[in-house]
């Protein structure tokens, strides 16, 4: 590098709206002053073109969450050049989990022809070594989200806000073999309004500035660390489950996730997308995901989970929606657990117990506004001193630059010989 400030390529795939934290991170590597950022968004057309020309002028490269998170079709297109690429790249990974249609394997199997140096995974990072650690030339790097202040803050006073508690979030399939997410929110829509609370349960997704907005109109929010307790590298569980759900299905056709259709789907805008579902419910051609939302969750854990020890290392995360609320000061009613060590039980968020034995004291506290006002205002503190996109910029700047001067050096030492 010809000086401090690092020129890089930041690929992204832009076909989505309402997954926020896409938007943060590309905000953040834009802003950053480590970098010389040129974004190139991998659906485009000239993409291509782009890339090509650009490995010639950067000092790194960098894959964003969405260029592999829901589909690898973006970024295989890129794979020949990126993979005979001068300088370090280091990738994201989105969906660490076995899912149709975004299978462990097949990211494995693209990242394997990628050749990265670095893999920044948001899981703990034992975790991410056990998915990626031989994909990678130089290491696993645990990079989890953070919060974006420009759009996550305090903009109504607690007290203000019309909610109690609020949650936006889409359910778990039972592939994963976890269903406290689904608990979680289904004891708060069955009880919520019981115990006095003004409550709201829905899986509507919202772009960034309304998901901004609607946690100002929340004084707490309830959720669970995200990802799975059974993690598998070969999708074995998963296309397990699939193929018996596909066979029992007793009338029409399912589309797959993974058939060619999906190409398409997959480009449609949020508007068009909900529409087609909406004509897909209930007719004679279903497509496999609306089929995977009617799954009896007790069935499929029952058949494929009962009795499992969880894999160690466990495939759970703090994700960047604990962030989010975070920094709305919105106070967080969780079941426990390590949220990647950073969130704390009873200091950062309000601990439930698993089996809900302990939900009057929490609720007690909740309603004690001086308490939650704590637990807000603390778990506000933490992400804004440590945990900002900010931070974590600097930590893949870090991450890169001393593999470039590992590089520029073995280029000398090659040189003088």
């Amino acid at each position: 590098m010809a000086s401090s400030r690092m020129r890089l390529l930041v690929g992204y795939a832009n076909y989505t709206d309402r997954l926020s934290y896409f938007d943060d991170w590309l905000d953040a590597f834009s802003a950053a002053p480590q970098f010389d950022t040129v974004a190139v968004n991998i659906v485009a057309a000239d993409a291509k073109a782009k890339i090509s020309a650009l490995l010639r002028e950067v000092d790194a490269v960098v894959l964003m969450h969405s260029t592999n998170g829901d589909t690898k079709m973006y970024l295989e297109p890129h794979v020949e050049a990126l993979a005979s690429r001068s300088v370090p790249l280091l990738t994201f990974v989105g969906n660490e989990v076995s899912l149709p249609g975004s299978p462990i394997a097949e990211k494995l199997e693209l990242f394997g022809r990628l050749k990265p140096d670095f893999v920044a995974t948001q899981l703990l990072r034992e975790a991410g070594e056990y998915l990626f650690g031989d994909v990678v030339t130089k290491g696993v790097v645990a990079i989890p989200h953070a919060v974006n202040p420009s759009v996550y803050k305090p903009t109504v006073a607690i007290e203000s806000r019309p909610l109690d508690i609020g949650v936006r979030a889409a359910r778990y399939l039972p592939y994963l073999g976890d269903d406290d997410r689904n608990r979680l929110l289904q004891w708060f829509a069955d009880h919520g309004s019981q115990r006095g609370l003004n409550v709201e349960v829905s899986d509507e997704r919202l772009d960034r500035k309304g998901w901004a907005d609607y946690l100002n109109r929340c004084k707490g929010t309830v959720a669970t660390e995200a990802g799975t307790a059974f993690l598998e590298r070969d999708d074995r569980t998963m296309n397990a489950i699939r193929d018996y759900v596909l066979a029992k299905q007793p009338r029409g056709v399912v589309l797959r996730n993974d058939s060619a259709l999906r190409k398409f789907g997959h480009k449609l805008p949020w508007w068009m997308k909900s529409l087609a579902r909406r004509l897909m419910a209930g007719g004679i051609v279903r497509h496999e995901a609306l089929v995977n939302e009617q799954l009896d969750h007790c069935e499929i854990f029952e058949k494929f989970f009962a009795g499992r020890q969880p894999s160690n290392p466990a495939g759970k995360c703090i994700s960047s929606r604990h962030f989010d609320a975070a920094g709305t000061k919105t106070c967080q009613i969780m079941f426990r657990g390590r949220f990647n060590d950073i969130l704390k039980a009873d200091e950062h968020y309000l601990a439930l117990d698993s089996d809900f034995s302990n939900i009057d004291d929490v609720l007690s506290c909740f309603r004690d506004a001086k308490e939650r006002q704590r637990i807000a205002d603390a778990a506000f503190d933490l992400v804004m001193s440590k945990h900002t996109y900010s931070h974590r910029m600097q930590t893949v700047y870090d991450t890169l630059a001393g593999a470039a001067i590992a590089r520029d050096g073995h280029a000398n030492a090659m040189a003088r010989h």
